[in-house]
């Protein structure tokens, strides 16, 4: 007699034999594996191994197939091998299993299948987990968690990617391989369950995880679904930046200093060597520094254009040797008299050591403490009410300059990543056969305002945007172009031109220009989201300054998972704010 079970749930709730070949109305019958034995055997006995596929489940989450086996019993049969030890373990059926168990079932059916002796423990395992995703598929449905879980398992098992994507029948292997890294992470996996983030943005979770950098987790899992590239980028250049100061900072730690690798707060134990004098009242050398450079602390601080280069040797140049005003004239203009011309200089981002000497350390250095940051450091605290208050406000002015420097450190930070994330949309904007609503106008009014805006240095990133390799090649795709194809390559130009006037510290230089631009995106993304679901692109905090929509002094620096100001596009488009030079 064979019964066919009308559903596609774990259990059998018909009267069946006690092995019944079981059958739903989404797939054929299934028939018992080749060679398996059926049986009937105490539930209890049947072994649910720990790195079985699916996590435990709660039987409070299957109630009616508890109440079906409290009825009546297992009706679809268990899949289960027997180990070369004799013990008998799940193959399929876990809940039905423990269902058994809780509602005092003497006996489960089991097909039971005997294991080939000749393959290894690790061999065995993969074919369980494999089997089990491929069932559950068909049945309880398995959780995408669960999935990635088990396709982690496999891999650490030894299976290969191509053999995992093979036994799921899944062609896209890099899925695979993201699912393996989300597999690792508890976060990833429960947001994997919730539908909330893409493949490569749990990806991105999970390796911060994996990593144990908490904060970047709580950020990532906090922040809105179209913040979560720009805040990601964030924290990717924040982890680098702080590798690369931990990197520079290697030869000073071989010295003998201490290595700092936060700038220390005013008002610390910590004293700059700008706050320090000699016996004799002098300021403290960087030589006297290293020669008791045990004693002393030191911060690299990563600054913009901290040094100059000659362009084509790369060496050092000594800024004092240069007649700064041949800048004004042309390259072959010459210099004065033993000095060298502004042509052909570049600069560089340098780090720039800052050294600081522990409070505790001040009676043994032999230095004096010039200007205490309070009352409680140094020898020279105290004094009368007036010499109080100076250093008071001393220290009140110390404060405010550096908030501002962090304000400026931090915002130029925000600006890279968004400019970074906005080359990204162009590409995606720009690939079109067709320019999108509204590039006509954008097109129109940015070369009537600004004659000029072409001859900004805007023709590689057109060709990068593109997807071209020189000038001739973006003429060559412009000639061979359909119309419409054309118009956008053209439209790629302007684009990239607006794109190239905007600095990582143009926040702090609202304009009209800008704001057109910017708005133009955000309008064009949401258009864009509307026709063909992708994820929309917003402006964000820096973007907005840059726009005039916010003043950067109101960017929240202590949240910056926090959403800006909502602003709609085209509030400043066309006031009179100046052009950037």
């Amino acid at each position: 007699m064979t019964t066919v079970v009308t559903d596609s749930s774990d259990l059998d709730v018909a009267d069946p034999p006690p092995i019944a070949v079981v059958a739903s109305s989404a797939e054929p019958a299934q028939v018992p594996p080749p060679g398996a034995i059926a049986q009937n055997l105490d539930p209890r006995t049947l072994v649910i191994t720990g790195n079985n596929v699916r996590p435990a489940p709660d039987l409070a989450d299957h109630p009616k197939e508890v109440a079906s086996i409290r009825h009546f019993g297992v009706r679809n049969p268990i899949l289960a091998v027997r180990e070369p030890d004799g013990s008998v373990h799940v193959i399929d059926g876990q809940v039905r299993t423990l269902a058994a168990i809780a509602t005092g079932q003497d006996t489960v059916p089991v097909w039971v299948s005997e294991v080939d002796p000749s393959i290894g423990d690790r061999e065995r395992h993969i074919q369980r987990v494999l089997t089990q995703i491929n069932l559950n598929d068909r049945r309880i449905e398995l959780t995408d968690s669960a999935r990635a879980a088990g396709v982690t398992l496999m891999l650490d098992l030894g299976a290969s990617v191509t053999r995992i994507a093979e036994g799921l029948q899944a062609s896209d292997r890099s899925r695979i391989r993201k699912a393996a890294t989300i597999g690792r992470s508890d976060t990833a996996r429960r947001l994997l369950d919730d539908g909330q983030f893409s493949l490569d943005q749990l990806e991105i979770i999970a390796g911060y995880e994996t990593l144990g950098d908490a904060d970047a987790v709580d950020t990532l899992t906090s922040v809105t679904r179209y913040q979560f590239d720009y805040q990601a980028r964030l924290i990717a250049e924040d982890r680098q930046t702080r590798r690369d100061r931990l990197q520079a900072s290697l030869p000073y730690a071989v010295f003998g200093f201490g290595v700092l690798t936060d700038l220390p707060d005013i008002g610390t134990d910590l004293i700059p060597d700008s706050e320090l004098c000699t016996g004799d009242g002098l300021p403290v050398s960087e030589t006297e520094i290293y020669a008791d450079a045990k004693r002393w602390r030191v911060f690299l601080d990563l600054v913009d254009d901290a040094e100059l280069l000659d362009e084509t040797t790369s060496e050092l140049v000594d800024p004092a040797t240069v007649d700064w005003d041949t800048r004004e004239m042309g390259p072959d203009a010459e210099p004065a008299q033993g000095m060298r011309s502004a042509h052909g200089l570049t600069t560089r981002d340098a780090w720039m050591p800052a050294y600081y000497l522990p409070a505790a350390a001040l009676a043994e250095s032999g230095l004096r403490h010039v200007a205490p940051l309070s009352d409680d450091i140094g020898p020279q605290a105290g004094g009368d009410a007036s010499q109080r208050a100076e250093r008071e406000q001393q220290q009140a002015e110390r404060k405010q300059e550096r908030a501002k420097r962090a304000r400026v450190i931090e915002l130029n930070k925000r600006s890279v990543a968004a400019k970074t994330r906005r080359i990204e949309f162009l590409t995606q904007l720009l690939s079109a056969r067709t320019a999108p609503a509204g590039a006509a106008e954008l097109v129109a009014v940015s070369l009537t305002r600004e004659p000029g805006l072409l001859g900004w240095p805007a023709a590689d990133l057109a060709r990068d945007l593109v997807g071209a390799d020189t000038a001739d090649d973006l003429i060559g795709k412009a000639v061979a172009a359909t119309p419409g194809r054309a118009w956008v390559l053209v439209f790629a130009l302007v684009l990239a031109a607006h794109e190239a006037r905007l600095d990582k510290d143009s926040w702090r230089r609202p304009n009209g220009a800008a704001a057109r631009y910017l708005h133009f995106l955000a309008e064009a993304a949401r258009k864009l989201a509307k026709t063909n679901g992708s994820e929309e692109f917003r402006l964000v905090d820096v973007e907005l300054a840059t726009a005039g929509d916010i003043d950067y002094l109101d960017i929240d620096l202590d949240n910056p998972h926090a959403d800006p100001v909502n602003t709609e596009p085209g509030d400043n488009a066309d006031q009179d704010l100046p052009i950037a030079a």
